[in-house]
């Protein structure tokens, strides 16, 4: 930063502060808060909210194996290190403790909370904000969330008011209640960071509030509260060793989980059966698409509504029953906003083309191979890739179907450190000519992964070698 703009930006900040504090004395009283007023809204918030949160303490059976309870390097450079080493013995039981929090939304005893804060436990032991301890049971959880409802035999509780986390709005008050720690009912304030938070890594569907609120272990499933008292997403996690950046489930997604848990006992979703990747500019380029937002389909599933219905591998998703899609997560979201059984009709360009298909959801499998899904398809060093179809040949400029296409990279891969991508042709393998994708998996079925493989690769029209061993 240029010594000019650092001294402009002191200036503004150190004006502002000024303003801040000379404020209510500058100010007419009536159109200007004063900080002691700004202190007892927060005191009066806290007070309503409170209530409504509780503790939540875990008890597990965990298998460890001897040692292990103290840790990773207890024993090291003791007499006991090649004992354990040598001798470590069956593995042991043995209980564990966790904490987290939760918040009331029924008067007969419904508590949301996280996934894990509850999953595996043998025990859970429900403290109330006035120190009542209550035997709790888990009604239902939703590991794809991480959303969970517990239950406790108790009439008239303090519920707390649900909001709309679709209004909220980025530098918006935001207040985390909890007990991170153990520490109970702590309090912690500060801002809606950002909406709709993804690519985290969490396993999850993800759609979060990020905050910079405080929050630390202990708080997960506790409420974050907007300035009127109502909760407006359900606190999950933290990124370590990161400062000031917290992240929330979404409350009008929770509300939607925690009515089917209450009801049902589990969640049943709607399920189109494709798998979907985020458009860059090499895969706008490889596929003759010039919008630069949708959600490229690299997968579809045999026996699926959407093969039944005409999807293909190629199509890129631009609308949803009219509404626009940005990336795979809109498609993701708009999808379980449905019902089983219910039809959405999409719109894809295909060959350049605006194409309307009408879908009709199914239930979502719950195990893999069931009504759907079928196995995985195993990959090698993080190429994922399909067969050049004549449509995407026709995209592609090719003047013909052979070879397969790679449609997706893993971060971090060898494939990506080799500098493959997307829109690749594969046309041989270990000098084994690729017509389609079976001859590929074949060839790297004879392929030994650590000697190395040799590849030709067509790309835009040169070719060349590269040969991908995997790392050891």
């Amino acid at each position: 930063m240029k010594r000019k703009d650092w001294l402009l930006r002191c200036c503004l900040r150190l004006s502002i502060t000024i303003l801040v504090m000379m404020g209510p004395v500058w100010s007419d009283a009536s159109t200007l808060v004063s900080e002691k007023d700004w202190s007892k809204g927060f005191v009066q918030l806290v007070r309503k909210v409170q209530p409504s949160v509780v503790s939540i303490r875990s008890e597990r059976t965990v298998t460890v194996t001897p040692g292990e309870g103290f840790g990773e390097d207890f024993f090291k450079g003791t007499p006991f290190e090649d004992f354990f080493k040598q001798h470590g013995g069956p593995p042991m039981k043995r209980k564990q403790t966790g904490e987290g929090s939760g918040v009331i939304v029924d008067p007969t005893g419904y508590i949301l909370t996280n996934y894990h804060v509850v999953a595996g436990a043998d025990k859970l032991t429900i403290r109330l904000s006035g120190g009542k301890e209550l035997k709790g049971t888990v009604q239902g959880t939703d590991p794809k969330t991480d959303l969970a409802v517990v239950h406790v035999e108790a009439k008239d509780l303090a519920v707390a008011a649900l909001g709309d986390s679709d209004k909220i709005q980025v530098g918006e008050w935001a207040i985390a209640i909890g007990s991170p720690f153990g520490l109970e009912e702590t309090v912690t304030v500060g801002v809606i960071s950002a909406k709709g938070r993804t690519g985290l890594g969490t396993g999850t569907y993800e759609d979060f509030i990020q905050t910079d609120a405080s929050i630390n272990p202990g708080n997960s499933g506790g409420p974050l509260v907007n300035i009127d008292g109502e909760v407006v997403g359900i606190n999950a996690m933290i990124i370590q060793p990161g400062q000031g950046i917290g992240f929330a489930i979404p409350i009008n997604l929770a509300k939607k989980i925690m009515t089917e848990l209450i009801a049902k006992g589990k969640v049943i979703r709607p399920w189109v059966g494709i798998g979907l990747q985020d458009l860059t500019e090499e895969l706008m380029k490889s596929f003759g698409v010039k919008e630069k937002e949708g959600a490229l389909i690299s997968q579809v599933y045999e026996g699926s509504p959407a093969e039944k219905a005409g999807l293909k591998v190629g199509d890129v998703i631009v609308e949803i029953d009219g509404k626009k899609v940005k990336n795979s997560q809109d498609v993701v979201h708009e999808v379980l906003k449905r019902e089983v059984d219910q039809q959405i009709r999409f719109e894809v360009i295909r060959e350049a083309k605006r194409v309307e298909i009408s879908v009709t959801t199914a239930q979502m499998p719950e195990k893999i191979g069931e009504r759907g899904p079928v196995k995985p398809k195993r990959e090698w060093f993080g190429l994922r890739v399909s067969n050049v179809t004549p449509d995407i040949a026709r995209q592609m400029g090719l003047t013909k179907t052979e070879g397969v296409v790679i449609i997706g990279v893993e971060p971090n891969s060898v494939a990506q450190s080799a500098g493959l991508r997307a829109g690749d042709i594969i046309l041989e393998v270990n000098r084994q000519k690729i017509l389609s994708e079976n001859d590929y998996r074949s060839a790297m079925e004879k392929a030994n992964p650590d000697q190395g493989a040799l590849f030709l690769i067509n790309r835009e029209g040169s070719t060349f070698f590269l040969t991908l061993a995997q790392e050891k």
